[in-house]
């Protein structure tokens, strides 16, 4: 015994189809955090984000300055400029520079506007950024976006997190 579909069976299946995708995408569209409904890359929701923040102009990609380890070091130790950890707030919570404060890419915007009050002051006081290390590139992002929004003394921390515990030097938690 072979099953033939009828028309009617198939007509409403496909309306079926299309009422679901129809009520995923109103409830996506009405969510307090809806999903992109296209691939956007880093820099691309960074990009999105800083515009959000102001009215600059839009994220490029240029040379930022970079430290050494032993002048980070030294700038930790003494105080003398604001660190940011570019990596996200569970790698944060695990382990930072001490003193260092949670300026993520993943959540550039929310992160800006939590600490905008205590950055403003600071706009021409000596940023450093780190994130991971390595290959990561965070924080050359989260750098750019800071001199996009008007930092003028923006450096990077190359080595980030992993030349900093490998030297085991101090870590803050929480």
């Amino acid at each position: 015994m072979s099953f033939k579909p009828r028309a009617q069976d198939i007509i409403g299946a496909v309306a079926l189809m299309f009422a679901s995708i129809l009520t995923g995408l109103v409830l996506n569209h009405f969510s307090s955090s809806p999903l992109a409904l296209a691939y956007r890359s880093p820099e691309q929701r960074l990009q999105t984000e800083l515009a959000e923040l102001v009215a600059g102009p839009p994220l490029q990609s240029f040379p930022v300055a970079t430290i050494g380890l032993d002048e980070f070091r030294r700038m930790a130790e003494a105080k003398t400029a604001v660190i940011f950890d570019a990596r996200a707030s569970v790698y944060y919570r695990q382990g930072h520079v001490p003193g260092a404060l949670n300026l993520s890419r993943e959540d550039f915007g929310q992160d800006y506007l939590r600490l905008r009050a205590a950055l403003e002051k600071d706009k021409n006081s000596p940023i450093v950024v780190y994130c991971s290390g390595g290959t990561c590139h965070d924080s050359k992002m989260v750098a750019q976006a800071l001199t996009s929004l008007g930092f003028t003394r923006v450096r990077i921390f190359p080595g980030g997190w992993e030349a900093w515990s490998a030297a085991g030097l101090p870590a803050q938690r929480g």
